[in-house]
């Protein structure tokens, strides 16, 4: 039966006339007597057992590459005709042949139609999914279906010979015919690598082929079994560069020696009796071929992660260099690292230069430190800010910049940095100026001023409404001011009342519907209106239209949000490498366990190598599981799940950690709890890395509502202004942690005389903060 992958859905006959069609079986018919043939030679005589039979392998390759299945029964036939004639001539009786074609045909047909219909077409194994599809149809359902059919056949019919009969196509079917679909594709594709690709599959081969050679076939009998293992680099080889199809023919090559030294009396198979040999041989090709297909589809799943994750780094240049403002990107250390390309083309300076705090360069000495101020303090604190500065166009002129930066985080709440976006409003700027300078011309205002009464009723209407609105002067004056709210709106009466009272509106954001049906988005000023006595006799109203900016925010939103996908995908790719990390470890881990079972009398010191490894692949998900989420934090408490947590960090790093807790400390609430875990998590990877000390202390406590937390080493310390001033985060990390719980922490550290780190926090217990959360 057959294994996997193959490229695009190509037909292996272009079976479009009758000459076509009858070459097409006639050729069928002669690889298929050629394949028994070569199986033929395979056999291990008197008892006719085949280790591996690649005939039904053939036909599968055949009938999947043949897209019109109208035409399947024929080269079946044909195929199936060709092992007939080679039955026939090996002087097989009528009973045997009839039960092996018999056995044939539904394993072909079952494999075919099942692969097919789970695929849609020809199978493209490029994955562990889809890997296991195929193996279910064709590795494991297939065999199962004529596995007893041929153990009868052959005549027998125990347990063994039953394993022996299911594993002899279920081989064939994970390497043969994965091998004839890749090959396939060779012609439709073509020789597009370049030619020290090929230079390096054949040396490959040449070397696969000479160690083959010697572990399966020289030396006669007794071969060291050690030889295999020189194999495994020459596979992993195959698996990385060559994927499945330098995976599938390798085992072709290696089961084609191996296959031929144990039929031959020589190689390490050949320690029981001939069933027993076969059986082993037969588990010894089908675990490595699965291990490296799985290997192999796994690092084609890591290829295409990493060519979808640089296609979304594409996508996203591609639709920031073609966006109408200027866009940057930060880092966490508040150095920029990203400009679009209309920014560069506005400054006319390159990435490297405007890259860092190069960009400050172009922004006028007036505006420069106050700009560089508010962008620190948004920054420090983690908001949005705006501003409005002049930056030097490329022609030397300074234009003003609105600039709208956000921060960025991840889904997990980490920062990333900053993302921002600067429109050039020079003419709007002007404009302000030019209204602050000339407010008596209200006529000739850009923006909407309108004048109203106590009522409402509106008394004057400028130029800037009727462009705004679309209401002449005549159609708006003497009507009510709710002529401009839309109908799911029921402010105006509540905003004239607040007026009316004396109390001032600045840069109101709403909404307002214009003669047309459309809405606009405004900015209102709204003030009240005072007589020569003091009263309030009305209300003026100057709206802006904001429209532009709103869609600015929402096109840095969408871009923001995008940004975000395209990392939590890249954090996906991660995860699932280190999920088939594991996987891939503790299916080596099933190979070797079932070669113990299947030779139960190897030496001890084996078993307890397979030990130490199911340990240490134990240790590694037990201490991932704790670095990234410590669950005793969560069910046992902030010091139990602490005290935890140190034993086993002191155990895996051999270093002695001192754990002290004051008596009556209450249980923390889960915030608090966390916070101070991951500060100490951080110190005591610190302290681990850089102290030269294998003592650390931790003390734990409770004093005038506050936890306090200390951790002292006697190691040789650090200079605190360079390490912050350093690439590590982790001090910076720890401070701004504490910070958002609204505690302190001081760092005490001098070189060659110890670190001590003391965080203060306020004290929440559990009880108070669900009762507060309640």
């Amino acid at each position: 039966m057959r294994s996997e992958r193959t490229g695009p859905t190509q037909t292996l006959f272009r079976l479009d006339s009758i000459f076509r069609l009858l070459l097409a079986v006639l050729s069928v018919f002669v690889l298929s007597y050629l394949a028994a043939r070569l199986g033929g030679l395979l056999v291990l005589r008197p008892q006719m057992l085949w280790p591996l039979w690649p005939g039904c392998a053939f036909l599968v390759a055949v009938l999947l590459r043949t897209e019109r299945k109208i035409f399947w029964p024929l080269l079946l036939a044909a195929g199936l005709g060709g092992f007939a004639l080679y039955d026939m001539r090996t002087g097989l009786s009528v009973r045997t042949t009839g039960l092996f074609l018999f056995a044939d045909g539904i394993e072909v047909l079952v494999a075919s139609f099942g692969v097919s219909f789970a695929f849609r077409g020809v199978p493209r194994l490029n994955s562990a999914r889809s890997l296991g599809v195929y193996s279910l149809f064709a590795v494991i359902l297939a065999p199962i279906c004529v596995a007893s059919i041929a153990a009868s056949a052959i005549g027998e019919s125990s347990w063994i010979a039953w394993r022996v009969s299911f594993l002899t196509e279920a081989l064939a079917l994970l390497t043969i015919t994965p091998s004839i679909l890749c090959w396939t594709d060779v012609p439709v594709a073509g020789f597009k690598k370049p030619p020290l690709h090929y230079f390096e599959a054949a040396a490959m081969l040449i070397g696969l082929l000479t160690l083959s050679y010697f572990a399966f076939v020289a030396g006669g009998e007794g071969n060291r079994p050690a030889l295999l293992y020189s194999l495994v680099p020459f596979l992993l080889w195959c698996a990385l560069r060559f994927g499945v199809t330098g995976v599938s023919s390798s085992m072709i090559v290696v089961g084609f020696f191996s296959i031929w030294g144990t039929v031959h009396g020589r190689g390490p198979f050949l320690s029981g009796t001939p069933i027993g040999n076969v059986l082993s041989l037969q588990l010894f090709l089908l675990f490595a071929i699965a291990s490296f297909m799985l290997l192999a589809v796994t690092a084609e799943e890591h290829r295409q992660a990493q060519q979808r994750s640089q296609e979304s780094e594409e996508r996203f240049r591609l639709v920031a260099d073609t966006a109408p403002v200027l866009i940057w990107m930060s880092g966490t250390d508040k150095l920029c690292n990203y400009f679009n390309k209309p920014w560069l083309e506005f400054t006319g300076r390159s990435v490297g230069a405007e890259s860092g705090n190069g960009w400050a360069e172009g922004v006028h000495p007036d505006d420069r430190q106050r700009c560089m101020d508010v962008y620190t303090q948004a920054f420090d604190g983690r908001k949005e800010f705006r501003m409005t500065y002049r930056l030097r166009r490329n022609d030397g002129e300074y234009r003003w910049i609105l600039n709208v930066g956000v921060p960025r985080f991840d889904q997990s709440g980490t920062f990333l940095g900053y993302i921002g976006i600067g429109l050039d409003e020079t003419e709007r700027k002007l404009a302000e100026d030019v209204r602050s300078r000339y407010a008596a011309i209200v006529e000739s205002s850009e923006d909407a001023i309108i004048g109203a009464d106590r009522n409402g009723v509106i008394t004057h209407w400028n130029k800037g409404a009727e462009r705004l609105y679309g209401y002449s002067a005549g159609e708006a004056i003497g009507k009510d001011i709710s002529l401009l709210q839309p109908a799911d709106q029921l402010e105006s009466k509540q905003v004239l009342a607040k007026v009316l009272d004396g109390r001032q509106l600045r840069e109101y954001e709403t909404v307002r519907q214009r003669k047309d049906g459309t809405r606009v988005s405004v900015a209102l000023t709204i003030s009240p209106i005072m007589d020569a006595k003091g009263q309030i006799t009305g209300k003026s109203a100057i709206a802006r239209d904001i429209t532009e900016r709103k869609r600015a925010e929402e096109v840095l939103s969408g871009m923001s949000r995008r940004l975000i996908e395209a990392q939590e995908q890249e954090r996906t790719r991660i995860a699932r490498e280190l999920h088939d990390d594991i996987n891939q470890r503790l299916a080596l881990l099933a190979v070797e366990l079932e070669q113990v079972r299947e030779n139960p009398m190897e030496p001890e010191p084996r078993l307890l190598e397979l030990q130490r490894k199911t340990q240490e692949i134990a240790n590694d998900v037990q201490a991932l599981s704790h670095e990234l989420h410590s669950a005793k934090l969560e069910y046992l408490g902030a010091v139990s799940g602490m005290r935890s947590w140190c034993r086993e960090f002191a155990e895996r790093r051999k270093m002695e950690i001192e754990f002290k807790s004051s008596e009556g400390l209450g249980s923390v609430s889960p915030d608090v709890g966390l916070c101070l875990f991951r500060v100490l998590q951080e110190a005591l990877h610190n302290a681990a890395r850089h102290s030269g000390v294998g003592r650390v202390e931790v003390q734990l406590s409770e004093d005038a509502g506050e936890v306090h937390l200390v951790i002292n080493d006697q190691g040789r310390g650090f200079e605190i202004e360079r390490a912050m001033q350093g690439k590590g985060l982790g001090l910076t990390s720890m401070q701004e942690r504490v910070r958002l719980m609204k505690g302190k922490i001081h760092i005490r550290s001098t070189p060659m005389a110890g670190t001590t780190i003391h965080v203060q926090l306020p004290f929440r217990s559990e009880k108070v903060s669900q009762r507060a959360a309640g």
